[in-house]
This record gives structure tokens, C-alpha cells and sequence, in this order.
């Protein structure tokens, strides 16, 4: 009988063996025997036509200008060369990707595959019929990526929608630290504070942070936090609020709107004293932000992982600079953590109106393999990295490898981690360089802060929640901004917009765009599933049983 890697209620099994097809190699040079020589007399049959496809890709604005862009680079060119179809990239904005994938939609002119996190964009265009089912696709052209289903069928369940049809791709990977609260050690220690442990001393160390001069230059010039980016996300964790709108209650699940009001109103009384900048409205994309924890700015930065890049330049401009993960804060909703991977994810899906699903299938297929997926992550062996004492790959040159694949991982957004086995993990992470030794250890710090069932994320992650009619998704997309906005105009509105008048007009927005029938859709659904439902005690137990079965492969 198999054992499986899930519970009772997931049946992926647990001996799960790493994936051996080989990256096609270039025919041999060397002089032919006299049987190779009588069988190259032989009529040679036709090598089937390589196909091409568009294939989208997230613009972070992160390619060193030395090494091209994405109509361009080294690892497109190594892809056109070493995979089985030729592809050409098309960019989205990473936070701005809903409006410019619907206007590529518009014009016809949308990419074949469709790479992209959001559940709740992927569900829209599955409602509106953009998408091709990927049942026959799989069944008929598919190598790499119907094996992975055979082996974690929950890829299956996951990517089917209410039709009963495949429509998505995914992926499995360790479970980690998604976002993260990095925080100043060295002005904790400069101004005697101690490390913040609950919401109110989170406020108070902030407020000193913005108004005592940490850094020493005798300037008002320093922020508390920032409030861009990935801010508002972690904010609202701390306040029992997750990625979805809807929690469990006992054994209901409501929509939840007490907890993001607390954690608006912490967010106002944080912009009230001039903690943040007042203008993070327009850094939508949290640039500024960046520039600002880079230039030692900020108390603490609210994000997620920071590249080696970054933190060299934080290195250089922050002498004796030193951070440290911070917990999130214990609020009155009790202790949680922020945004945590999925062990399992859904990613892609192709277009309905894709004219060659078998040169995008093969693409796929070949984006998948694990050693496509850790050249991709890591560059070429013998040229960016060797093997360590562990087996795992080692830079060789980390500043060269800065430059040659810093920018590599949206291209990699198909691969499965899990499969590298022990190298997946942080615990392995390269310590070749002082950076990297700290990289690691933030890593590891963020993982050990947040990665833990003791502090859990507030609610499920979208990706496990189930598909919304085209009705209801119209509706959640209809109120969705105007609610943000009211939100976001009760932070920076003073005593003239209160956090409690916000709460009171979102919900009613809500109520006027039809929500109460979306409302009534999870909490049925919930009522009927919650047995076989992927629920948070899943999620933890995959990552609990992933680290005993893949650690040490």
C-alpha cells in the first residue's frame, strides 16, 4: 500500500521521486563508426517543426542594463536554445499586472501562457472564458508536468474549477516565509529599546525611530516604518486579518471586517505621527520605500526576501548597520504571521485562444524540470557554481552571479523546489560570502518567526478557496478598489475620516455591489467541505511531513 505525504483528507504520496529527464544535448562531433556512417545513409525522418508561443513575465525593473531586457538576455537566449519551442516575453508591472493583462485581453494580444500569483485575477479570466481547458493539453503532450500530477494529485483538485476542467498549472515547494519585518538591531540598541512584543510597543519604537535620530546625523530625517508596498499586508496580519476576507468562527466562516478596521485605525494612528512617509500612497509599487531602507531611512522595513544586491547596498551605505527579524507584534486579536508560501500553488494557465497548446504544453514541460528550474536558479555549473560538501550548488563568483542571474526567478516561476530536495530548504542556502552567511541567517530568523502553527496566518490562502461564479467574482471585482479606497482614505484623512465611519461606508459598499451572496457562497461551501476542505492544519502539517521526507535527499 503507498503511504502519502497528506492526511486523510489529501492523498499525494509521500515517496515522491525527483524527476530524471534530461535538457536535449548537442549532437556529438566526433568521426563516425561504419555502422553510424550506414545508418546516416538511411532516410532520416522529418524532425518535427519547433513551435512558438508568447509567454508573460513579470517587469520588476531588476535586469542590469549590461545585461539586456527581456526581449533579450542571456537566460532567453539559453531557454530558445536549450528548450523545445521558441518563446518570446511579454511584461506585466509585478503590481499592476490585473489592468495590463485585461488590456491585453482586450486586443486579442494576450500571451499564450499566462504566469500569474493572484487567484482571484486567474479565477476572473476563467469566468469570462479566457482560458483553455488543460485536460486533453496534459493527457496528450505533456511529460514532466502529468508525472508531477501523478505524484501530488491535489495539483489536480487545486487547479480544477466548478465545470469540473483543469485550467491551471502549479507547483510544490517548501513551506516559508513570504513576507517579513526587518528591524534596525543597531538603533534598538543606539536609543536602549527593547525588542517590540506587542502592537503598542511596535507604535512607541517606531515613534522613537522617526523622532530621535538613530542614525546620528542630527537631521529629522529618518521614518519609523514604511506604509507602501508590502506594508498594509503585514499590518493587517498582525491584526488577525489575512490574504481573504472570510475566517473561521467556530464552525462558520464569516466575513471579516472588525479585524481590518483595527488594523486601519493602527495604521492611521501610525501616519497621525508622522512615523511613515505621508506620500507612501504614491509609491505604489514600494520603491521608495526600498530606497529608503536601502539608504538607512527606515526603522523597519515591512517586506519580503531582499536580494544580495540589496543588502550589499545596505551594507555600503549603513556602516555597522545590523537587522534582525522581528515576530510580528501580539495584537488584541492575538499573535500571527504574515504571508506564507503555499506548498502548493497554482501559477499558470493557458490562453482559450491559444493557437499552439502543444508548443506551450512543451514549454511547460520543460520550465518544470528540475534541472532546467536549478540552472535557471543557480546558472550553469562549472561557470556560476560547483557543488558544496553537500551536494547543493555553490557560487563561484557571487558578485558575477549579482549580475547574471539576480534577475532569474520569474523566469522560474514554474519550478517545483520541493524536488531539489535538501537543497530546497534554507538550511542549505550557499554562505560562500558574508552576505550570503547573513541572507541565510535572515532566512532562517524569518522562517523560525513565522513558519510555525504556534503563530499561525490568519485565514486560508486564496488559491484554497473555491472558484466564484462569473456573477459573484463580478461582484467581488466590482467593489473590490472602491473598498480599497475608502480604506486607504481613512489613513491618511486625519480626525475628518475615521477609521469607524470607513468601516461602516465599506460595508455598505459592500452590501450595495451584492456581497451578502458572496457571503452566503463560502459559508455554504465551508459548511458542506470543511471535512475535506485544504485547511490551515494542512497546510502546516505539509510542511511539517516535506521537511522529514525531503530534508536530507
Amino acid at each position: 500500500m503507498k503511504k502519502h505525504l497528506w492526511n486523510n483528507r489529501l492523498t499525494v504520496p509521500m515517496a515522491v521521486v525527483l524527476l530524471t529527464s534530461m535538457i536535449a544535448s548537442g549532437c556529438s562531433t566526433s568521426e563516425k563508426t561504419p555502422a553510424q556512417e550506414s545508418d546516416s545513409a538511411k532516410p532520416v525522418a522529418t524532425q518535427e517543426p519547433r513551435g512558438k508561443i508568447v509567454a508573460s513575465v513579470y517587469e520588476r525593473n531588476n535586469i542590469p542594463p549590461e545585461e539586456g531586457n527581456w526581449e533579450k538576455n542571456r537566460w532567453v537566449e539559453w531557454i530558445n536554445k536549450n528548450g523545445p519551442t521558441d518563446v518570446k516575453y511579454v511584461t506585466v508591472p509585478r503590481w499592476e499586472s490585473l489592468p495590463k493583462f485585461n488590456a491585453l485581453f482586450a486586443t486579442n494580444s494576450a500571451p499564450d501562457l499566462i504566469l500569474e500569483y493572484d487567484t482571484g485575477y486567474r479565477n476572473q479570466w476563467y469566468s469570462q472564458k479566457m482560458l483553455m481547458p488543460l485536460d486533453d493539453v496534459i493527457a496528450k503532450y505533456s511529460t514532466t508536468y502529468k508525472e508531477l500530477m501523478s505524484q501530488f494529485p491535489q495539483l489536480k483538485k487545486l487547479g480544477t474549477k466548478d465545470d469540473g476542467k483543469l485550467y491551471e498549472f502549479g507547483k510544490v515547494n517548501p513551506l516559508t516565509s513570504g513576507h517579513r519585518i526587518y528591524i534596525r538591531e543597531d538603533w534598538l540598541q543606539k536609543l536602549n529599546l527593547q525588542t517590540p512584543k506587542t502592537t503598542e510597543e511596535f507604535f512607541n519604537v517606531a515613534k522613537a525611530f522617526a523622532s530621535q535620530d538613530p542614525d546620528g546625523n542630527g537631521k529629522a530625517d529618518t521614518f519609523g516604518l514604511n506604509l507602501s508596498g508590502n506594508a498594509n499586508s503585514i499590518i493587517s496580519h498582525m491584526f488577525g486579518y489575512g490574504e481573504v476576507a472570510w475566517r473561521f468562527e467556530g464552525n462558520t466562516f464569516i466575513h471579516e471586517w472588525d479585524r481590518l478596521k483595527a488594523a486601519t485605525d493602527f495604521q492611521k494612528s501610525l501616519f497621525d505621527a508622522a512615523v511613515a512617509d505621508k506620500d507612501f500612497l504614491a509609491d505604489k509599487n514600494g520603491e521608495k520605500a526600498k530606497q529608503d531602507f536601502l539608504a538607512g531611512k527606515l526603522g523597519m522595513y515591512l517586506f519580503q526576501d531582499i536580494s544580495a544586491s540589496d543588502y550589499d547596498a545596505f551594507v555600503k551605505n549603513n556602516a555597522g548597520g545590523k537587522l534582525a527579524i522581528l515576530q510580528l507584534p501580539k495584537s488584541s486579536f492575538g499573535q500571527f504571521s504574515p504571508v506564507i508560501s503555499s506548498p502548493i500553488q497554482m501559477v499558470g494557465a493557458i490562453n482559450a485562444g491559444s493557437k499552439d497548446p502543444q508548443a506551450v504544453m512543451k514549454y511547460v514541460d520543460f520550465m518544470m524540470k528540475p534541472e532546467t528550474a536549478r540552472t535557471l536558479q543557480n546558472g550553469l555549473e562549472g561557470v556560476n557554481w560547483n557543488k558544496d560538501a553537500a551536494g547543493c550548488p555553490s557560487p563561484i563568483d557571487a558578485e558575477k552571479n549579482k549580475k547574471e542571474i539576480s534577475y532569474t526567478g520569474d523566469l522560474n516561476m514554474m519550478a517545483s523546489t520541493l524536488l531539489y530536495g535538501k537543497c530546497s530548504f534554507t538550511a542549505q542556502k550557499p554562505q560562500t560570502t558574508d552576505s550570503l552567511k547573513a541572507l541565510r541567517e535572515l532566512a532562517l530568523q524569518s522562517e523560525a518567526a513565522y513558519v510555525t502553527k504556534e503563530r499561525p496566518i490568519p485565514t486560508l490562502k486564496p488559491e484554497y478557496l473555491p472558484v466564484l461564479t462569473q456573477e459573484l467574482s463580478l461582484i467581488v471585482k466590482n467593489a473590490d478598489q472602491p473598498i480599497k479606497d475608502i480604506w486607504a482614505r481613512s489613513i491618511v484623512s486625519g480626525k475628518t475620516y475615521s477609521a469607524e465611519q470607513a468601516y461602516k461606508d465599506a460595508k455598505d459598499a459592500w452590501e450595495k455591489a451584492g456581497g451578502a451572496k458572496v457571503d452566503e457562497f463560502y459559508a455554504k461551501w465551508y459548511e458542506t467541505n470543511k471535512a475535506k476542505a485544504f485547511l490551515l492544519d494542512d497546510l502546516y502539517k505539509f510542511g511539517e511531513d516535506a521537511v522529514k521526507l525531503y530534508a536530507n535527499k
